[in-house]
């Protein structure tokens, strides 16, 4: 009975004090002089997840994650602390890097595929793969706002003889009992009990050492394990895909939010946190024209109630260059978005509302994304620099022109053509001539898709130059009316009035066939005297 208590009250500490610990738990002192700290991939998978990572400090703190590629982009050639692998006695293993002593708050920033924050303290959540996802672990981007990092997994540690030797505890003390309660009844055989006693005694004793022994043979065998190292996924051989879908919808909310600020006090400062390229100088422009003509109305709001589709480009260098296709109350448009550097946010370079009925090609899925095109690449029936530059001929010159026939029939130069013949035949009844001039830009994004086509963004400058007719010495008069009244300032004059438009356009470029425009955005960019 007494051997039985023992075994078992060893499998029950088994169970209780001598119990691994719920959490394996490492931490760690941050550098006083780091301005951000660096989470390697993969060290919150060194254990079974879920994972939890911890950080104190002071003020504000975030920790944002994105592929390692990237936050090593934003770090730049700041000061970083690295936390690269387990120490012993529960410590983390940090490396310093020297650099500059601080960084901006990365709270917000457009990198990140995803951020929490916190004052004094935040915490993150992790039960996704390793892959090649960093941490980037920031305050107001100041030294010393970092002040520790702790690592947590569970801990699922198994106690395999807690259980065998509580039963075998058990069945020696009930085995006592049984015993104890024949040799009360077996008072002849005193003598021969006697002697039995003293050798199961003997032989107990022998398997008591043995059960004692048993636990403290496993326990130390369990020596110090050898510390787990973080295993990251491969770096890709390619470029990878630029934005992911949290990261877009957040990204485009963002932008929406911004413009639409900029639109309702026409406000070009406001403007040029979220726009840029052709899309900056389109609502400039519309913004000068309803400074003069009140009714006139601004390019439409960005559209961002859906991400249609993510199509985000490929590439590991910037500026970079990503598009979206987005809807919002029946308009669907692809918005083309530029970011400067990593620490940039992204904006909006380009707007062009998708004709109707327009039939997407496949796009890459945004795991892997879309090649970005040089603008001069022969792998397509034209380059795109010379699909923009002959339909902006083509509007010039007809609809029989031959840059015309290397187009699919649109509605969009159809009404160019159109307002071509009522306008010249208007002047010619006013005794006016009449000229157009288009000009194709030098700016052009084209980007793979999942087939063998290319879509393709560029800018057209247009202009339409009335002239009053010239005779034996004497100029006719124009007679203006809205909006080049307003912009001219007056609603007479002898002089030539050209007024100029701002054409963005987006094209389905094949390898084979003809060239498809599958949308677009025309903005009144001015009128003027020459």
């Amino acid at each position: 009975m007494v051997v039985g208590v023992v075994v078992g009250g060893l499998g029950i500490l088994q169970k209780t004090l001598w119990a691994p610990d719920d959490q394996i738990t490492a931490t760690a002192q941050v550098d006083a002089q780091a301005p951000a700290v660096v989470v390697d991939p993969g060290m919150l998978n060194l254990y079974e997840t879920p994972a939890t990572l911890t950080v104190e400090g002071s003020g504000d703190l975030t920790i944002a994650q994105a592929p390692i590629e990237n936050v090593d982009a934003w770090i730049g050639d700041s000061a970083v602390t690295r936390v690269t692998g387990l120490a012993p006695e529960g410590g983390l293993t940090m490396e310093s890097e020297d650099g500059k002593g601080e960084v901006p708050n990365p709270a917000g920033g457009d990198l990140w595929q995803s951020e929490v924050t916190g004052e004094d303290s935040v915490t993150l959540d992790w039960t996704d793969e390793a892959n090649r996802t960093g941490f980037l672990i920031a305050g107001s981007g100041e030294p010393g706002d970092v002040k520790t990092v702790t690592i947590s997994w569970p801990n699922h540690a198994e106690t395999p003889w807690a259980i065998p030797l509580m039963a075998i505890g058990g069945a020696l003390v009930v085995g006592g009992v049984v015993l104890l309660f024949f040799n009360r009844n077996s008072a002849k055989k005193e003598s021969n009990r006697r002697k039995a006693r003293q050798e199961r005694r003997r032989k107990l004793a022998e398997y008591g050492t043995a059960f004692a022994i048993v636990p403290v043979l496993a326990l130390s065998a369990c020596g110090p394990e050898e510390l787990p190292k973080p295993e990251a996924s491969e770096a890709p051989s390619s470029p990878a895909a630029g934005v992911g879908e949290d990261q877009a919808k957040r990204i485009l909310d963002s932008v929406s939010e911004t413009i639409k600020t900029a639109d309702d006090d026409t406000d070009a400062s406001e403007l040029k946190k979220r726009a840029t390229g052709p899309a900056l100088k389109q609502r400039e422009d519309a913004y000068k024209v309803k400074d003069k003509i009140e009714k006139h109305k601004l390019p439409p709001a960005v559209a961002n109630e859906e991400v249609v589709v993510n199509y985000t480009a490929a590439t590991d260098t910037w500026p970079r260059m990503t598009s979206l296709i987005t809807s919002a109350g029946g308009d669907t448009q692809l918005l083309v978005l530029t970011q400067e550097g990593p620490r940039e946010d992204y904006k909006l370079w380009s707007q062009t509302q998708l004709v109707a009925g327009t039939e997407l090609p496949d796009i890459p899925d945004a795991r892997q994304g879309s090649a970005l095109l040089d603008s001069k690449t022969e792998d397509y029936v034209v380059t795109p620099e010379k699909a923009i530059a002959d339909y902006a001929k083509a509007l010039g010159s007809g609809k029989d022109s031959k840059e015309a026939k290397k187009f699919e029939a649109d509605d969009f130069s159809k009404s160019i053509w159109e307002n071509q013949n009522a306008q010249k035949d208007s002047a010619e009844d006013g005794k006016a001539e009449v000229d157009y001039k288009y000009t194709p830009g030098k700016e052009i994004v084209a980007q793979g898709t999942a087939g063998d086509a290319a879509v393709v963004t560029g800018v057209v400058e247009a202009e339409s130059t009335i002239s009053p007719q010239y005779v034996e010495g004497r100029t006719g008069t124009l007679t203006l009316s809205t909006p080049q009244k307003e912009l001219t300032g007056t609603d007479s004059t002898q002089k030539s009035v050209t007024t100029t438009t701002t054409q963005v356009l987006t094209f389905l470029v094949p390898k084979d066939g003809k060239v498809r425009l599958i949308g677009g955005l025309e903005t009144l960019s001015g009128a003027k005297l020459k």
